[in-house]
């Protein structure tokens, strides 16, 4: 038995996981661990170049396109390490034994096998990258968002600090917070399986991570954020449009609350939803009444807008009403379908 089962989930990203895999290879001297690599059909050359790297390598073959929280669930079945990392394909080791130290420090938290740790990633040019979260998200998040609402308290009292700055702050720092997204999360095997915490196959893509971290926390679960390490995260790799991507976070969102908060809870969010977008298509109305020249951002957030009306048309009805939201192949709230 190893003392690490790494789990990447890989679609049509060869290129980026054959990085992956060979930095966690070179870099990894001092560590016990296996690789397993889920593959969602992504019909290329992958395993080959792979098996080139690391002979010993274990290769999952899902057979359709499962999302990433099946394709973890599958990886997390095989796995016989005493510990488990959950590791996107687009993340790069760029310093020796990271992952190594990682574990270590984990194994020195005050009863880890019922804590779930994360570290700070980074930008490809070293920048900021927000990987944990200070709250879930909620009805709150709807509000702060609302136009009349960023009008009065951060512009007219010009508010110092917000809840944005504290969660930058907090990335810098070592601790507990809410939850963890899911790109890298290091946790105890056995705790996972006793307390059956797989993820919940009915999301595709997003989401998924956010309604894992909310099962585990009621079941008793913590979130650490260990800050010093620092791992490259290229960050949505797999996905080649920004509004494509941007509908299936919002929707995997509104998911989310339904499985967490309930049809009541998500019938308020959607409705401020919808308030929220049509109050930015009142202000963008007037602005252009006053012929006033669109910057590139403005119009790119009306695209956002006018995606958010799509999503509110196509999946509102399904998400309040229906208690089915996949079947064995198929993701009913599969944006990219």
């Amino acid at each position: 038995m190893c003392e690490l089962s790494i789990i990447i989930v890989n679609y049509k990203n060869e290129h980026l996981i054959k990085q992956c895999v060979q930095s966690i290879v070179e870099n990894e001297s001092d560590l016990s661990y296996e690789i397993i690599v889920v593959d969602n059909n992504s019909q290329d050359d992958t395993e080959a170049v792979l098996r080139s790297i690391c002979p010993a390598i274990k290769w999952i073959q899902m057979g359709y396109n499962s999302g990433f929280g099946r394709a973890n669930n599958a990886g997390i079945l095989v796995a016989d390490g005493k510990y488990i990392l959950l590791l996107n394909s687009d993340i790069i080791v760029s310093s020796s034994n990271t992952i190594s130290a990682c574990l270590h420090h984990y194994k020195q938290i005050t009863d880890h096998e019922k804590c779930v740790m994360g570290v700070r990633l980074v930008n490809t040019d070293g920048s900021y990258q927000e990987t944990l979260r200070l709250l879930f998200p909620g009805l709150k998040c709807e509000i702060t968002t609302n136009a009349l609402y960023i009008l009065l308290f951060d512009r007219f009292f010009k508010r110092r600090r917000t809840g944005k700055d504290e969660q930058y702050d907090a990335h810098f720092r070592s601790g507990e917070v809410c939850w963890i997204n899911g790109a890298f999360l290091m946790m105890h095997r056995e705790s996972l399986l006793n307390h059956q915490l797989f993820f919940d196959e009915d999301f595709f893509l997003y989401g998924e991570d956010m309604e894992w971290c909310w099962r585990a926390k009621t079941n008793g679960f913590r979130f650490y954020h260990w800050h010093q390490p620092e791992l490259v995260h290229i960050g949505s790799a797999s996905t080649s449009s920004m509004l494509i991507r941007y509908r299936q976070i919002m929707v995997s969102d509104w998911l989310y609350i339904r499985k967490t908060r309930g049809r009541l809870y998500l019938l308020i969010v959607l409705n401020m939803v919808y308030i929220n977008l049509l109050m930015d298509s009142f202000f963008h109305m007037q602005a252009s009444l006053r012929k006033r020249r669109f910057s590139e951002a403005e119009l790119q957030q009306k695209k956002f807008r006018d995606a958010g009306y799509d999503n509110l048309k196509k999946f509102a009805w399904l998400l309040i009403f229906s208690n089915k939201f996949s079947n064995t192949t198929t993701f009913y709230t599969n944006c990219y379908a």
